[in-house]
């Protein structure tokens, strides 16, 4: 299987400052440019929020498709592959925003949110005047926050997406249907071993032991995620890691040996030796760059 397309949007170079990165625009703009088709890719610290108001059509997602129609939400996570065949003239709004800053807010701010980043999700919305005046409202105040550059509207961005997935989660509980990619066993399995991963954060278990823990061999195991979403589980193990270590470097006051402790490395010389050679700077490097606001 050839490589995955690593993009900050899509037919874009991939991104360089994911802590000021959140984007606008509607879906028809991209959409349309590409004739309805968008083949699949991923982002490496980005995630999109889809609202999805005229149309329908199908997206794939980590090698499973799922149809939908508007009215609709489509929440795709960070290090999701995923590609759309959209119905010509489908329209609404994305936002493509930071992952990692998320994160930081739902932590202190709504932990029951915590979880929402596990999976991609494809919700259909009930049609519901004063729910669409909510959803159309804080997408349009997203975009307002975004035409401007400071750092206090990057914040205020962030808390009305987070204000907007608490609002997605209330729907997606009382219509009791958490709809992620339903397909094949392959692509089942994938999303168990990526669940694990998340769970597992700070015990460094090897892909033997994920394997192990699927009922499957190792062999098998980097077999299913080659085919389903073109990487190694080690690949998918190192980059949880990272994505861990760089939300807790940039947006934590932890110490690097205590960011390293917390993700499970007993030695904070390795874990620092680890860090650079998946991302090329060590960790003081890496925060130093974040809060002077220099390209990563």
């Amino acid at each position: 299987m050839s490589s995955i397309p690593n993009y900050a949007l899509y037919g874009e170079t991939p991104e360089q400052r994911w802590f000021e990165s959140i984007h606008y625009e509607p879906i028809s703009r991209r959409a349309k440019h590409y004739e309805w088709k968008i083949d699949p890719h991923q982002h490496e610290g980005l995630v999109q929020m889809l609202y999805v108001q005229k149309e329908r059509g199908v997206v794939h997602l980590d090698g499973s498709s799922v149809e939908f129609k508007a009215p609709c939400f489509i929440l795709i996570p960070a290090q999701t592959v995923h590609g759309f065949d959209m119905g010509a003239g489908i329209d609404g709004s994305v936002v493509t925003a930071a992952q990692r800053p998320l994160e930081s807010v739902i932590a202190t701010a709504v932990p029951a949110l915590a979880d929402i980043f596990d999976k991609p999700m494809v919700l259909a919305l009930p049609e519901t005047a004063r729910l669409h005046k909510t959803l159309a409202t804080l997408f349009k105040l997203v975009e307002q926050e975004t035409l401007l550059t400071g750092a206090t509207e990057l914040n205020a961005a962030n808390m009305l997406l987070v204000s907007l997935l608490l609002q997605i989660r209330r729907i997606d509980q009382s219509q009791h249907t958490l709809n992620p990619a339903q397909g094949s066993r392959k692509a089942e399995q994938v999303e168990r071993f990526r669940s694990m991963v998340n769970n597992n954060l700070g015990s460094l278990k090897t892909v033997d032991e994920y394997a192990e823990q699927l009922g499957i061999t190792a062999g098998q195991l980097r077999r299913i995620c080659q085919e389903v979403l073109g990487q190694s589980p080690l690949h998918i193990i190192n980059a949880r890691i990272i994505h861990a270590a760089q939300r807790d470097i940039a947006y934590s006051t932890m110490s690097i040996q205590q960011v390293a402790y917390s993700l499970g490395y007993d030695d904070a010389a390795y874990f620092s030796r680890f860090f650079r050679k998946q991302t090329g700077l060590t960790p003081s490097e890496f925060r130093e760059r974040v809060r002077a606001h220099q390209p990563i």
